[in-house]
């Protein structure tokens, strides 16, 4: 009996232990004017504090236990509340940063199979930047007035200053006086703007100093952009890292973006050096903006280059930049280009003298495997060339990947038609027609395009991927499209935009095509799910496991008819 006795008071003490122990709960959330927020455990309501300097974090301790966040008003009464429970992690005494109205913290994300090798020249630096396995929140704060001002005239290129802190589940990193503005040139003609924000010299942000939050505004599954900076990554190239980030600007929740990095000095540093300083130094960056710049010699018109490309980052001193554009390296280039050999059994050599050409053969074959219609060869756009003093050469770099993956400026049909020929534009840009000419390269270009389309762009390569980013994804994008968009100016760029074309066709440079951009300004709503898996009967706009099947088929059965060149 005694020892019966001692075993209950043990057991009574070990739940009062457990009923003792207490949790600091955080959650995020904008609670509003009228409202603090809560967190609910057993029934009973416990009001949580919100931070001096980051408003939108409330925290507070409660007993242990399952609980809910709620939002309360000025008497502590619950107005709103989660609809399910969460379960605390036993071994800790705070939960993480948690989103409100969001089921989980993290989740697991597959990846796309690496297809090559990094390249020779790719050094990058590991950061913590861009988290796989959650959707860290970015909160602004500062002068409101300037941040209405900003969105109230698109076309100003209003810089606003705030405060600046990357909320992630286990960390938060605060940055004062972060100069953000809006991004983008056509995009600030859309509800939801893009940004960039740029940190104080003495204050990177995980490694970085320039940043863009891209909207992802012309593409209504939201994962079309993330994916080919995953092809990109499963081909070795240079190319920014991108992950998904809330916006919370003051009190007002702006939505969901992808967060990646801008080609400016410390991106240099960060994907060539590990991170340091460039032994070699930092050489000049050209960035290819459309029409003028497919890399034809212009006639030597050095007015014409200026017109065609923008310097975005001088030589450093080291190597003569004083922050004066120079076109020389570049009109030098397309001169070489225009000469080049291609049946000499140097060509390859003398090629790879003055480019990198692993860096173009593989950015042109994911063009083409993810339907770029705004790069080089549909557009002759988003592309750079970056003057690698490590190596004496050129590195080609390629960007801002919105129209892709069956989201298209140009015609669907030609896009994957499966003949690589006929993708449009390819047959309009020097670079790719002339190194076509040089049979190594020709035969490298084919079996890349061949293994692409069988081991990264099938469906058994792409859908584990596809299927957890929209596990991911879907109850942020139902709060993103329920947001207000925070575009104030009245003035309708795309419906002027599409009426000066419709008047002027003659404006529209070839491939771009008149009736898929027509079907792009009047879309009509589809179900998340659609837009994800098609089909969606618009011919700007396939659904992205629906181009992945068509081109990945299609590529195949062209290159079982056309076998992969040889040498």
């Amino acid at each position: 009996m005694r020892i019966l006795i001692t075993a209950l008071v043990a057991v009574n003490s070990l739940q009062l232990l457990v009923h003792a122990a207490t949790t600091t709960y955080n959650v995020i959330s904008v609670a509003g004017s009228n409202h603090t927020m809560g967190v609910i455990v057993d029934g009973k309501t416990y009001p949580l504090q919100a931070s001096k300097d980051i408003a939108v974090l409330h925290s507070g301790s409660a007993p242990s236990g399952a609980y809910s966040y709620a939002k309360l008003d000025t008497s502590n009464g619950v107005v709103e509340k989660e609809a399910f429970q969460r379960q605390l992690d036993q071994s800790s005494e705070a939960t993480p940063n948690e989103f409100y109205n969001r089921t989980w913290n993290t989740q697991h994300v597959a990846d796309l199979p690496a297809l090559a090798d990094p390249l020779p020249s790719k050094h990058r630096v590991n950061s913590s930047l861009h988290p796989k396995d959650q959707i860290p929140t970015i909160y602004f704060s500062g002068d409101q007035h300037q941040v209405d001002v900003m969105h109230s005239n698109t076309t100003a290129d209003t810089k606003v200053t705030l405060d600046m802190h990357l909320i992630a589940t286990d960390k938060i990193t605060t940055i004062k006086g972060v100069e953000i503005s809006l991004a983008g040139r056509s995009s600030k003609w859309l509800d939801k703007l893009s940004y960039g924000f740029k940190t104080p010299k003495d204050q990177l942000l995980l490694g970085y100093r320039n940043l863009k939050l891209r909207a992802l505004g012309t593409d209504p599954s939201y994962i079309r952009e993330i994916l080919c900076y995953d092809m990109m990554n499963a081909m070795g190239l240079p190319v920014s890292g991108a992950s998904y980030t809330r916006v919370i600007i003051n009190d007002q929740p702006v939505g969901l973006f992808l967060l990646i990095e801008a080609y400016k000095n410390e991106w240099y540093q960060n994907e060539f050096g590990d991170g340091k300083k460039l032994k070699d130094g930092r050489g000049i960056s050209y960035q290819g903006m459309g029409s003028l710049s497919d890399l034809s010699t212009l006639g030597g018109n050095a007015t014409l280059f200026e017109t065609g490309y923008k310097v975005q980052e001088t030589a450093d001193k080291k190597h003569g930049g004083d922050g004066t554009p120079s076109y020389d390296r570049l009109m030098d280039f397309t001169k070489f280009l225009a000469e080049a050999p291609t049946t000499t059994a140097d060509a390859a050599d003398v090629w790879n003298q003055h480019i990198d050409m692993d860096s173009v053969i593989r950015s042109l074959v994911v063009e083409i495997i993810a339907g770029f219609s705004d790069g080089y060869l549909a557009n002759a756009n988003n592309f750079f060339l970056y003057d690698n003093l490590a190596e004496k050469r050129f590195t080609y770099l390629a960007a801002d990947f919105d129209t892709t993956v069956g989201n298209t400026l140009v015609k669907l049909s030609d896009m994957w038609s499966g003949n690589y020929t006929q993708f449009p534009g390819l047959t309009l840009r020097p670079l790719v027609t002339k190194f076509l000419q040089v049979p190594a390269f020709k035969s490298q270009f084919e079996q890349l395009l061949s293994k692409a389309s069988q081991q990264l762009i099938s469906p058994a390569a792409t859908n584990a991927r596809i299927d957890d980013l929209v596990k991911m994804l879907r109850q942020d994008v139902d709060w993103d499209l329920a947001l207000p968009k925070m575009n104030k100016d009245t003035n309708n760029g795309v419906a002027d935009t599409l009426a000066y074309i419709l008047a002027h066709p003659d404006w529209l440079p070839p491939p771009l095509d008149l009736d898929t951009i027509k079907d792009m300004a009047n879309r009509k709503p589809l179900p998340w799910d659609t837009f994800v898996t098609g089909p969606t009967n618009e011919i700007s706009l396939s659904g992205v496991k629906e181009f992945f099947e068509h081109q990945s088929k299609a590529m195949q059965d062209y290159f079982g008819q056309h076998p992969p060149a040889t040498v």
